[in-house]
């Protein structure tokens, strides 16, 4: 072996140990990197809505994604493409899962037929925290926290606005037994917590305040759908009818809004969240039906819930009498602030009450107002 060799092999041999001295360093390093970073890293907080493109879901995901900015946390929004594609969320939910993420902000469309995969989260102790409807009736203990309107109260708060109003009473006033009045209530559907709870509270409070009006103790009757039927203790003088449309298409709805402008007697209609109301507003010509000097239905009252362009439109022309929003920016913040919290193992007080609001022509100018009604 000539002596170019040997200064070559030597080389090599030192450069192999330099090497490998390095690695092995950097390998000790790496190891406390890793963990100085993983305490630095920002943790990923998935939310997921009922239905990705509507209006008020993606003012909910700005309101989370300023919480991300917040408090340190990197949020990811999904949702499946409508309300009624309950398999596509539940495979969004599991998918979510297998990221394993900090927290997952989840408003279910359907708890019951989440209920196996948010056990599977539980396992994996990634606490779950319900917005908007929230996931009601979570028998899985993965839901830990929920940051949502209490709908209950907000359905309530609708009836009791229109009852407060004079031409209303005067109008279901003039049901009598042998020609009741009828109160209609569009509920886009009977299994969404959100939907549910609101119109509860809706039927609740409206007839408490009708049964408080004379001649009216025990003659209102509640009818339609199997879970909020309630037959009156007298012959009835005001029905409470609600329906349900086969689905919660757009375009089911609008033809369920349409067969109920054809009630006989109907002199008010509850429009129980944005869908059902823009099917009553598709149904009546863009709301030109409901013109209170020439409209085909001037003399219908209409109340509705949530906000959007069109209804806020309606509110503004009298064509409603006004409706009740939420606050889904402040919901989607206060969502992302608890799974943040959570993660990080603090003690929360529960669930948030994120209000609402009734809104008419004559504050829907305000500020306090017109700050929540999204388009």
């Amino acid at each position: 072996m000539n002596k170019r060799i040997k200064n070559i092999m030597s080389l090599g041999v030192l450069v192999a140990f330099t090497v490998g001295s390095f690695i092995g360093c950097s390998g000790s390093s790496k190891t406390t990197l890793q963990s100085s970073s993983a305490s630095g890293d920002k943790k990923q907080v998935i939310v997921i809505s009922k239905s990705f493109q509507n209006q008020f879901y993606q003012a909910a995901f700005k309101g989370a994604e300023k919480a991300g900015e917040d408090f340190n946390v990197t949020v990811t929004t999904n949702g499946p493409d409508a309300e009624s594609n309950i398999s596509q969320q539940v495979d969004q939910v599991a998918a979510a899962i297998n990221k394993k993420p900090a927290a997952i902000v989840l408003a279910a469309c359907d708890p019951q037929a989440l209920e196996s995969t948010l056990s599977k989260a539980k396992e994996k102790g990634i606490p779950v925290i319900g917005f908007d409807s929230g996931v009601p009736g979570d028998t899985t203990g993965a839901v830990v926290a929920t940051a949502a309107t209490d709908n209950t109260k907000a359905g309530a708060f609708v009836a009791e606005n229109l009852c407060k109003d004079t031409n209303f009473q005067q109008k279901v006033l003039k049901g009598t037994e042998d020609k009741p009045t009828v109160i209609g209530i569009l509920a886009q559907d009977a299994t969404s917590g959100s939907i549910v709870l609101r119109t509860n509270g809706f039927i609740g409070e409206i007839v408490k305040d009708l049964e408080a009006l004379d001649g009216l103790k025990g003659a209102v009757d509640v009818s339609g759908q199997e879970i909020w039927n309630k037959k009156s203790e007298k012959t009835a003088k005001v029905k409470v009818v609600i329906t349900v449309p086969p689905s919660t298409s757009q375009a089911d709805i609008q033809t369920a809004a349409t067969t109920m402008l054809k009630t006989p007697n109907m002199v008010a209609l509850f429009a129980g969240n944005q869908g059902a109301v823009d099917g009553i507003i598709s149904a009546t010509a863009d709301g030109s039906d409901l013109d209170r000097t020439s409209g085909k239905y001037k003399d219908l009252i209409v109340v509705g819930f949530d906000a959007g362009a069109a209804q806020k439109l309606a509110v503004k022309n009298s064509a409603f009498l006004g409706s009740v929003t939420q606050d889904p920016y402040q919901m989607g913040y206060d969502a992302v602030k608890l799974a943040s919290e959570i993660a990080d193992g603090k003690k929360v007080d529960g669930d948030i009450d994120t209000g609402s609001k009734w809104y008419n022509k004559d504050n829907i100018g305000n500020e306090d107002i017109a700050t929540l009604l999204y388009d």
